[in-house]
């Protein structure tokens, strides 16, 4: 099934309840969007933003003084929350103030279920009773298409993991290593844990204070594929899943990564595996980056009656786009009575 394209997932956002969706001080924005015959259509309360707490931000105790200073860390918080059939995907894009950006998918509500044989058990899914109900193993797969301007419209991409040199005397010795990805076809790739890898989007026309192009990485959490054979119709819809990272030079007709239209397509005419057959140079372009990630839904029991919320999703990081810690200059508290700022070691305790 796919969500967005199928089932329309705008459509089905929830009109956003204070105290229950959000908490705090909170900025509404209405959703507006158009019913099956095209006329507009308002859902109230549809987009949530505010602002929370974020744990500590940055933190030093001098051992020699015995003096601490410690910054707490606020997140700008954007959401909406779409209720899928049985499903409810709650989108939220997270600004921290040191200029990292998180996006997590959080996913709850109700198991697909399906039946069995009382007293049976399958390899395929999670038994959820004795009387034949269980909830069989999916996926949840989301792609993102993010527009980069990294203090300019010429972009380019660099591959970066973390190598072993042979000139190694103590084996101890790693480092890490860029790897230029030049064209379309270069640019298809899938995570790597065992090299830690992640992808840095820079430009090299604007320089740090090192001379080292300024830019932002991509760090591939949840990085999973499609648990489909190539030749299954899933996979064949959907080939955004079968890799992690794919980068385009942007086309404003390229939107959505199994194509324009995947309400019963076949994915033999478009979508991302078809527009980057073309092998388009991504070098100092406007780039596009798409990234896949998701989760393996292995069921538990837990899940049932209502699935707790699982959260999936990655962060983009500042990598050398300020000179220095950008939030240095974040005051030491909040009120004169805090004590953030302290010659004792329990300075935060209350």
């Amino acid at each position: 099934a796919f969500d967005s394209g199928e089932y329309n997932i705008g459509n089905m956002a929830n009109s956003l309840t204070l105290g229950c969706d959000c908490l705090g001080e909170i900025k509404y924005f209405d959703g507006i969007t158009t019913d099956s015959h095209g006329n507009p259509w308002t859902i109230e309360n549809a987009i949530c933003m505010h602002e929370e707490d974020d744990s500590i931000l940055w933190k030093h105790f001098d051992f020699r003084e015995g003096t601490a200073e410690t910054r707490r860390s606020r997140k700008l918080v954007i959401s909406f929350i779409a209720t899928v059939a049985n499903y409810e995907y709650a989108f939220y894009w997270h600004l921290f103030l040191d200029g990292s950006i998180e996006f997590l998918v959080k996913a709850t509500g109700i198991l697909s279920t399906a039946a069995q044989k009382p007293g049976e058990k399958t390899p395929y899914g999670q038994t959820l009773n004795n009387d034949g109900l269980y909830g069989p193993i999916h996926q949840h797969m989301f792609n993102v298409r993010m527009d980069f301007e990294i203090d300019g419209p010429k972009n380019v991409v660099y591959e970066v993991d973390m190598e072993i040199p042979e000139n190694n005397p103590t084996h101890t010795a790693f480092k890490a290593v860029d790897r230029l990805l030049e064209t379309e076809q270069a640019a298809i790739r899938k995570a790597d844990h065992d090299k830690h890898r992640f992808w840095k989007i820079a430009n090299r026309d604007s320089r740090n204070l090192v001379d080292e192009p300024v830019a932002y990485r991509l760090i591939p959490t949840n990085a999973i594929t499609l648990a489909a054979g190539d030749e299954s119709f899933v996979s064949k819809r959907a080939q955004f899943a079968r890799n992690n990272l794919w980068v385009t030079a942007y086309d404003r007709t390229e939107r959505f990564a199994a194509g324009e239209f995947p309400n019963q397509a076949t994915g033999a005419d478009d979508g991302l595996h078809i527009w980057t057959q073309a092998d388009r140079n991504i070098v100092d372009e406007d780039l596009v980056v798409w990234y896949t990630f998701g989760m393996h839904h292995v069921v538990r029991l837990e899940d049932w009656p209502v699935m707790p919320r699982q959260n999936i999703g990655f962060m983009l990081e500042p990598h050398g786009f300020f000179n220095q810690n950008p939030t240095l200059n974040l005051p030491s508290s909040a009120t004169p009575s805090d004590h953030c700022n302290s010659t004792t070691t329990n300075h935060c305790s209350s």
